[in-house]
């Protein structure tokens, strides 16, 4: 009982400092927060002294959705009372993710008001807080039966939209890593060994791509980053398992010839833009990520001939190319 008084202290300290300092120029919905915050935790939700010593290192986030772990969503709620004792509950964690899992009604019982509460005290722009507590009382009001609420429903800001696609981008990542692993299992270890070089020139070129020619300069950047290497490393899985299925394109001498005149011209092209005006995004940063992109290519090369060599080497150097020439033009399109 002493561990469930210190933490029921705790959180009535955090609500009293985040209800507090809301402001908004329509105060319906801190009335709401008002109406809510005096409604206890239930006792029964809350981590036991045993809870606490197993789950020290738990991420709620993690366990609600099963990142990379079996899903758990009432280790999930555990784990996020947990993380509101600590002061760990930015982004996912802590009093947002009590929120979902009292909207949803996974993990414990669905209480809106319990949620509206947490929805309060997980803080944010104040635009963010009014949006998810008004439309938290809307589903109240509908009598809402779904387990779908997430903190991601009612972003306004940049930095929201950054934890939001990084979330979405971590399941997505779990999936591919799965994807990967099923399809190498039965590889030899040459076969193996050989990926990996690809994968480190892919992570390299990745980076490379993300830090020099995405605009890093509005409030939108970590979602916009994000989002590239999400698509990129799609690319990446969509383009080995149709080399694995035999599906690859093929192409001839003079198609290469072609795509690589055309590379060129539209990476001169930009060179040339004399009032270049692409953000964070410079002439210089695309010529070292061109470099990186060579050896890239050349890795896609060096893999195919030990795992695939039946393939034509000219084949993936023109899809390749190909796929840069795309990204090249996007770039040039919005340069001046």
């Amino acid at each position: 009982m002493n561990t469930i008084f210190t933490l029921l202290s705790c959180l009535g300290l955090l609500q009293f400092n985040i209800v507090s300092d809301f402001e908004s120029s329509d105060d319906d919905w801190e009335k709401i927060c008002d109406r809510v915050k005096d409604i206890p935790f239930p006792t029964e939700d809350l981590p036991t002294s045993e809870d606490i010593k197993a789950l020290d290192t738990c991420s709620s986030e993690d366990l609600y959705y099963g990142i990379g772990m079996p899903a758990d969503p009432v280790k999930a709620r555990l784990c996020a009372y947990i993380e509101m004792q600590k002061g760990e509950d930015l982004g996912f964690g802590g009093a947002a993710m009590l929120m979902t899992i009292y909207a949803n009604g996974v993990g414990a019982k669905r209480n809106f008001e319990l949620a509206i509460k947490f929805a309060c005290l997980a803080g944010g722009a104040p635009a963010e807080v009014q949006g998810r507590v008004e439309h938290l009382e809307e589903l109240k009001k509908q009598n809402w039966q779904g387990h779908d609420f997430s903190i991601c429903d009612d972003i306004t800001s940049g930095y929201m939209q950054g934890m939001c696609a990084a979330h979405v981008e971590r399941i997505a990542d779990v999936e591919r890593e799965n994807q990967v692993r099923e399809l190498i299992s039965k590889w030899s270890n040459n076969d193996k060994t050989a990926y990996n070089v690809l994968r480190k020139a892919a992570d390299r070129f990745f980076n490379t791509r993300e830090e020099n020619e995405i605009d890093l300069s509005g409030t939108g950047r970590a979602a916009f980053q994000i989002e590239e290497r999400a698509s990129l490393e799609e690319d990446f899985i969509e383009t080995l398992k149709k080399i694995d299925r035999g599906e690859a394109p093929k192409y001839s001498e003079q198609e290469f010839k072609n795509a690589d005149t055309k590379l060129n011209v539209v990476y001169k092209n930009i060179q040339k833009v004399i009032d270049f005006d692409m953000g964070t995004v410079t002439k210089t940063g695309i010529t070292i990520t061109e470099r990186e992109w060579i050896k890239y290519r050349g890795a896609w090369v060096s893999f195919c001939k030990v795992k695939y060599p039946s393939i034509n080497e000219i084949s993936i150097k023109t899809l390749l190319t190909e796929k840069r020439i795309k990204m090249l033009e996007e770039i040039y399109d919005n340069s001046y």
